[in-house]
């Protein structure tokens, strides 16, 4: 997939979640200037952002069905997976699938409910989705 998180941190009090298509050179490059700036006791502004290598890296993750399902949850608000997978008329296998790809890549959060039952109930956290692309 070639995703690079830089650095590894939730988008909770972000509005947009922010996307770059860029060369892993071009991504190793920028990281060992801030490391070089680091060591050198010099001030580093923290960056939240997810790269991809290539546009296809993106396109993975970022399917339309995952797309369809973010809006679902951000807009319906589903207490459940399994009411999530009923609002999409999907099968829950599907869902969990699509779920567990978009968690791993910090588009959404699953909050564990225990309340006799075990449930997740899925959140979105931002409003939107900004991608730049290099050229």
């Amino acid at each position: 997939m070639n995703k690079i998180t830089s650095p590894k941190r939730r988008h909770k009090e972000s509005k947009v979640i922010e996307f770059s298509i860029r060369p892993t050179k071009e991504i190793l490059k920028d990281f060992a200037e801030v490391l070089g700036r680091t060591r050198r006791g010099q001030k580093i502004e923290p960056h939240v952002g997810i790269s991809f290598e290539s546009i296809d890296g993106l396109r993975n993750v970022l399917t339309t069905r995952r797309l369809e399902l973010l809006s679902i949850v951000k807009h319906r608000k589903p207490q459940s997976i399994y009411e999530l997978s009923k609002l999409l008329k999907r099968d829950l296998k599907s869902v969990n699938t699509d779920l567990k790809v978009l968690k791993d890549n910090d588009f959404i959060e699953l909050q564990k409910i225990d309340e006799g039952r075990h449930r997740s109930i899925p959140r979105v956290n931002f409003e939107n989705i900004k991608i730049t692309v290099n050229v």
